[in-house]
């Protein structure tokens, strides 16, 4: 296997996309865990003003393939949030889940960010090599 992993370039794009909703995580990382599955997580905040009545100890987002997007506040997870369960899936787009994240950081609801179409996020490359990853990973 390689150092490069196959969410990799998925989260550099949540990354861009939480900048340009002014939600820059001040560290992020992507790790593969111990029960071969993927992980990523966004840290720091310091260009939003967190809501401190929701997140009073702090918050990071957090991605796995097999739960998605959460929020999760820190000192050890005593407050554990689906990020906009109505408008984000585990493979939505970049910019939809910047939207909500920073939305959900500030303390409002989100939702889709379009219905149009406008907005077209192709997840199946993603998807295929996350579940490549997966079989040479259980091999």
């Amino acid at each position: 296997m390689t150092d490069q992993l196959p969410h990799d370039a998925y989260m550099a794009a949540v990354a861009d996309e939480l900048a340009v909703y002014r939600a820059t995580p001040g560290r992020w990382w992507t790790e593969s865990g111990d029960r071969c599955t993927l992980d990523a997580v966004f840290t720091a905040f310091p260009d939003t003003a967190v809501d401190l009545d929701r997140w009073p100890h702090g918050v990071y987002l957090a991605w796995d393939q097999g739960r998605g997007w959460l929020l999760i506040e820190q000192g050890g997870g005593r407050n554990i949030t689906e990020l906009d369960p109505d408008g984000v899936t585990t493979y939505s787009s970049p910019r939809q889940v910047a939207c909500s994240a920073s939305q959900a950081l500030l303390g409002y609801g989100a939702g889709p960010i379009c219905n149009d179409g406008s907005w077209v996020w192709d997840s199946r490359p993603l998807e295929a090599a996350i579940a490549a990853w997966e079989a040479d990973a259980s091999a």
